[in-house]
């Protein structure tokens, strides 16, 4: 790459005004990502926006915008962009460790987003009372095999009165079973108390109303949370030092 071309990239990736582009823009992805309902299946999205629009949806992946090409686009381009302008930084590390160590966890935040928005699902799926189920569907519409079979041993409904007019809680008594059907533990799933097992994340999202034959679990594998948690660390350090330093100059 020439000088002046070299120039001409680290100043556009070091832009202010390009840096609060890209951010506006992930920030209007994640308002549309809030929105609209992500991982839900076709028949949902039919019905309530009607097939038409459901189709622009779709073929915008806005209901599936965090695993969208452009959205994965627009978040390695703000990575690159603190990178550049990291090592820009580099150069002066002596006089802004703190500063360093602060992008740093910026940028590690970034690749464990990359990480979960590639190799990421997000999904659902439905199990029926005394029957079990290995796979669910993806935001995409595609089956997903899980590595594992979920059982739902049993669909309980708690009500607050006698009347039974209004829900307190619904939860499903499910059993994890290995290859050969053999149980390894059962969790009783209810909203805000998933279950978790090699890197998914069951939550409890819809029921059968009329009978309580079958329950709805919303499926989700986020691979990066751990590289996020890492970063958040660098990150947290970063900002200490700087606002223990500034407070060292008054």
């Amino acid at each position: 790459m020439k000088k002046s071309a070299k120039d001409s990239f680290v100043r556009l990736f070091c832009s202010i005004k390009f840096v609060v582009t890209l951010l506006a823009l992930i920030i209007l992805t994640i308002i549309s990502g809030t929105l609209i309902p992500q991982g839900a299946l076709a028949q949902a999205y039919s019905a309530r926006y009607g097939e038409r629009f459901y189709r622009v949806l779709s073929f915008l992946r806005l209901t599936d915008v965090y695993h969208s090409w452009w959205f994965i686009g627009l978040v390695f381009f703000l990575w690159l962009s603190l990178l550049t302008c990291t090592l820009r930084q580099v150069k002066t590390w002596k006089k802004s460790l703190a500063s360093l160590i602060a992008h740093l966890g910026l940028l590690i935040i970034i690749v464990g987003s990359l990480v979960t928005c590639i190799f990421g699902h997000t999904g659902f799926l439905v199990v029926y009372k005394g029957h079990s189920q290995d796979t669910f569907i993806t935001a995409g519409n595609t089956l997903k095999p899980l590595g594992f079979r979920i059982y739902l041993d049993d669909f309980e409904i708690e009500w607050y009165d006698a009347t039974r007019s209004h829900i307190k809680d619904y939860r499903s008594k499910a059993v994890i079973l290995d290859g050969s059907g053999r149980p390894v533990f059962a969790k009783i799933i209810k909203v805000n108390h998933p279950l978790s097992f090699k890197g998914y994340t069951l939550c409890q999202a819809s029921y059968d109303e009329k009978h309580g034959l079958w329950t709805g679990l919303q499926v989700s594998k986020d691979p990066g949370v751990q590289i996020v948690y890492a970063g958040f660390i660098f990150l947290n350090i970063g900002v200490i030092f700087i606002v223990s330093g500034k407070s060292k100059h008054k």
